[in-house]
């Protein structure tokens, strides 16, 4: 198998992965952890009230931390209470898988392996 090919076969399963693991966590892990917050009388953050999505990263970097930050833009301390283990999962994965997009894809580029 050719370097090349391997470069591609590697990019393929990173993306699916990237895509899958989002898609489940954005569906999964995101509305749990809202219902869970609006139940404790917080809300969405008001920076994301218009449905563009970016507490999907603030919520996966927390997750993953698993820690909660002096000032954070987002209910830390909510978020780690009612995560489970499915979510952490998720957002590792999500995490990781787009790291690593983000690793091999230049990388196959300056090689020359990928076009």
């Amino acid at each position: 198998m050719e370097i090349k090919s391997v470069f591609e076969v590697l990019n393929v399963i990173f993306v699916l992965g990237f895509l899958i693991s989002g898609f489940c966590f954005t569906r999964l892990s995101i509305r749990h952890l809202d219902k869970k917050i609006k139940e404790g009388g917080e809300g969405t953050p008001s920076w994301d009230r218009g449905g563009m999505g970016l507490r999907v990263g603030m919520y996966a970097v927390t997750l993953i931390k698993n820690k909660s930050d002096k000032a954070s833009l987002t209910e830390d301390e909510i978020i780690l209470r009612h995560a489970r283990p499915i979510d952490r999962v998720l957002a590792f994965s999500m995490s990781i898988s787009l790291v690593a997009i983000f690793i091999l894809w230049p990388l196959g580029k300056w090689l020359g392996y990928l076009v």
